[in-house]
């Protein structure tokens, strides 16, 4: 059972990665990325940076379980602790006949307990099931209880039947650990009536326009770097050298304090 300490962490910012985007594949001349496109593979390359650090994290609790953690690794917890942070959530559930609602936000399910997060719930297959209930030794109980998960919830195992009375008695509400969908990300602009240019608009999207408000990343900080580049990736430009990404971001930065000084 993994405990968590959830902080405020800043956001990405939408237009700095934009930019540096944008420069990067002006500076190697492979043309231009519109709002519209730009916001797809925004949305993209942040879904596959969400689904490798889930799957680094699944894999170090492995190594964990396996008593093969030692001094080079001590330090990976905290990283991926740290960038998983933002998109971690808890719930309680309410189960009818052994059967809860997962929250509509669910992206990976990371635990699930009961009796005041004192027990976890191993997750099951779902066929894996009638072969644990055919054995004593392996059947599921009040201290040993399972769950399997279906599109929308999860059905927990055992539950008691009392068929004389007709009821049934679950185990107890589970809490559910979770990686959330994140707000997809998007870069807002206004159009200027004359020109036709783009100015980015830093207000927070509302679902009812069109191409105004934008919505930052919800990925961690240390992260910037490898979410330019993938989002390069997408346009078919790859980047061997991360330091190009680097340049590109202090360049941008540079211009936006001296324009603020103007």
């Amino acid at each position: 059972m993994t405990t968590y300490y959830k902080k405020e962490i800043m956001a990405i910012n939408i237009n700095k990665v934009y930019k540096s985007v944008l420069s990067i594949l002006n500076k190697e001349q492979r043309g231009y990325l519109t709002p519209s496109e730009y916001n797809n593979l925004a949305r993209q390359a942040q879904l596959e940076l969400l689904d490798k650090l889930f799957y680094d994290y699944n894999k170090f609790l492995n190594i964990e379980k396996a008593g093969r953690v030692n001094d080079a690794l001590a330090d990976i917890p905290v990283k991926i602790q740290e960038q998983i942070d933002p998109f971690y959530a808890s719930s309680d559930i309410t189960l009818t006949n052994g059967v809860g609602t997962l929250p509509t936000d669910v992206y990976k399910v990371i635990d699930i307990t009961i009796s005041n997060e004192t027990i976890e719930v191993e997750k099951i297959d779902k066929n894996r099931l009638p072969y644990l209930k055919s054995s004593p030794l392996t059947k599921p109980s009040s201290s040993f209880p399972v769950y399997y998960q279906r599109a929308t919830d999860i059905v927990v195992e055992p539950i008691r039947t009392d068929y004389l009375a007709g009821t049934t008695t679950n185990l107890g509400n589970p809490n559910i650990k979770y990686i959330k969908v994140p707000a997809d990300p998007r870069w807002g602009y206004t159009t200027n009536s004359t020109y036709g240019t783009q100015t980015y608009d830093s207000t927070a999207y509302v679902a009812q326009t069109d191409t105004q408000g934008s919505t930052d990343f919800t990925l961690h900080p240390s992260q910037e770097t490898e979410l330019i580049i993938s989002i390069l990736a997408y346009t078919g430009f790859i980047i061997k050298d991360p330091n190009v990404v680097q340049q590109a971001v202090s360049l941008n930065q540079g211009a936006q304090m001296a324009k603020q000084q103007q």
